[in-house]
């Protein structure tokens, strides 16, 4: 039996999977080339330094416009593999992608933020902002329906300083942003004790392995009934006290997902 094929009987087992999905399927700017008035857009802010706080999101006009398809079909196996069981998904992947992918948003855990809202860059206050009015006006510039000189960088309304996107990018990341959705992952957690629990680790390397890398790694030790599938290109190496629950698979998880 192949490595796919155990897998697929591993979920199909298992009472719950729990899912990490890491830097192999960060998206790139690679393809904002395409778009001619973003790269217009990027032109000015170069030859204006003062407007560098639009860079962030001209990038999410790019997410919001480039439909990776590649992208998509792999997070779309994703949830067609796991979709009729008791699931919880972790992403370090900031770019959103996989909350437009048709899985149950509310299974779902980005610790490191994401464009979906704003924060105070001093981190004066934790409130977070719906970014929609600032995309608006900065969309309406990009198509010519209104001047260079009416965009205003947005201000956190209690202490004047800068908005950011609510993400790791910020210098001064508002976690709170995304703790609500981690009480719930470590609520579920609680019940995969003497349950058994297949572990899907996709793409997760070492830029914040505390995250999910070792803490996967030590859920699977300590549950008795647990499965453990670590899918990387470079570093699928699986330690020895994972035992024969362990399976690591050599490849990019993103095509093994869109090759199943």
């Amino acid at each position: 039996m192949s490595k796919t094929e155990i897998l697929k009987e591993k979920i199909a087992d298992a009472d719950l999977v729990l899912i990490g999905v890491g830097e192999e399927f960060n998206e790139n700017f690679s393809k904002i080339g395409d778009y001619p008035k973003l790269v217009r857009a990027l032109e000015v802010v170069e030859k204006n330094p003062q407007l560098s706080w639009l860079v962030p999101y001209l990038e999410q006009m790019y997410l919001a416009q480039y439909e990776n398809q590649e992208l998509l079909e792999a997070y779309e196996k994703l949830g067609a593999l796991v979709q009729d069981k008791n699931y919880f998904l972790i992403t370090t992947c900031i770019d959103g992608r996989i909350y437009h992918a048709g899985m149950n948003n509310e299974k779902m855990v980005s610790p490191c933020g994401g464009y979906r809202k704003l924060q105070c860059s001093a981190k004066c206050c934790t409130q977070l902002w719906d970014a929609d009015e600032v995309m608006q006006d900065i969309q309406a510039w990009i198509e010519e329906e209104r001047d260079l000189t009416a965009l205003q960088q947005p201000v956190c309304e209690h202490c004047g300083k800068p908005l950011v996107f609510n993400n790791i990018m910020a210098e001064n990341y508002v976690e709170e942003g995304y703790l609500e959705q981690w009480e719930k992952y470590t609520k579920w957690l609680q019940l995969t004790l003497n349950k058994k629990l297949c572990i899907i680790e996709l793409g997760v390397g070492m830029n914040m392995p505390g995250i999910m890398r070792w803490p996967f790694e030590k859920i699977a030790f300590y549950n008795q009934k647990a499965s453990f599938f670590r899918i990387n290109q470079a570093l699928y190496q699986l330690p020895e006290d994972v035992g024969e629950k362990g399976i690591s698979i050599e490849g990019n998880a993103k095509e093994f997902l869109r090759n199943l």
